[in-house]
């Protein structure tokens, strides 16, 4: 049996590079955002109130519903409690 390795978890659920790659980060700026919700001890409610989110797509977001963000939703998001991205 051959063993299949990938550079992007993504690459495993479609061929298409660049779907891969917005995939991958959106998946990552989610894990951002639970990671803060997390830190900063907030419930659903007090964190949908800091996003401008509603309570149940914070929910969604917490269980990593990815087809329910896009990226600029993910960036606004983290924008509206104060962080920027810059990528390096």
């Amino acid at each position: 049996m051959a063993t299949v390795a990938y550079d992007n978890i993504f690459d495993a659920v479609t061929d298409n590079k660049a779907e891969a790659s917005e995939l991958q980060t959106r998946s990552d700026l989610m894990i951002v955002l639970r990671d803060i919700i997390d830190d900063k001890g907030w419930q659903q409610k007090q964190a949908a109130e800091h996003l401008g989110l509603t309570q149940p797509r914070v929910s969604d977001l917490k269980n990593g519903k990815i087809e329910k963000f896009s990226i600029d939703l993910l960036m606004s998001c983290l924008y509206r409690i104060g962080f920027r991205f810059k990528p390096t």
